[in-house]
């Protein structure tokens, strides 16, 4: 029987301590980005806050930081950038920088989970503004005014209904039928 061939295919890690890559991404609201703010400095800048450095490409479990950090930023909509060793910046979409690696398909799969529950409690939160509404909303009900029967609406003891000439009137004194 033959020996397996058990070399690693892996490119060998260097001795010399890098950058680890989670360090590279940074993101800002594009919208922050206008040439005054820019020039003055006012803008929010999110980062992983990664100072550590490797013989690898990631320091170990910082390939989870970049990919949650990826997941968020992309569900805020922000601008992603990748500095590379040169200090150019480039801008992306988090899936495009995402796509580097092998986890690409738990962002991408992240970024739209956070889309719909974000779309869910809009819809919701829409909800329960209706459903808040019409508990507050007068009802119609039906009162005797003087010798006329009316419907209208009853706020705070005043009846508010329209005539028969279709002028808005309120009354204090009304029996609801």
């Amino acid at each position: 029987m033959a020996a397996k061939n058990t070399a690693k295919t892996a490119p060998a890690a260097t001795d010399e301590l890098k950058q680890c890559e989670c360090a590279r991404y940074d993101a800002v609201f594009l919208d922050e980005l206008t040439e005054e703010n820019l020039e003055s400095g006012d803008y929010q800048v999110f980062e992983t806050g990664c100072t550590a450095t490797t013989k690898r490409l990631f320091a170990p479990g910082h390939d989870a930081k970049l990919k949650s950090a990826l997941i968020k930023w992309g569900a805020l909509g922000l601008d992603i950038r990748r500095t590379d060793e040169a200090g150019v910046a480039v801008s992306a979409e988090a899936a495009k920088h995402a796509s580097r690696y092998k986890f690409a398909g738990m962002v991408e799969a992240g970024i739209k989970r956070a889309e719909e529950r974000r779309v869910a409690k809009a819809a919701k939160a829409e909800e329960r503004a209706a459903k808040q509404a019409a508990k507050t909303a007068p009802k119609v009900v039906t009162a005797k005014v003087g010798r006329w029967t009316r419907e209208g609406t009853v706020t705070d003891g005043v009846f508010t209904y329209t005539d028969a000439k279709g002028a808005t009137k309120t009354a204090t004194k009304f029996a609801l039928i």
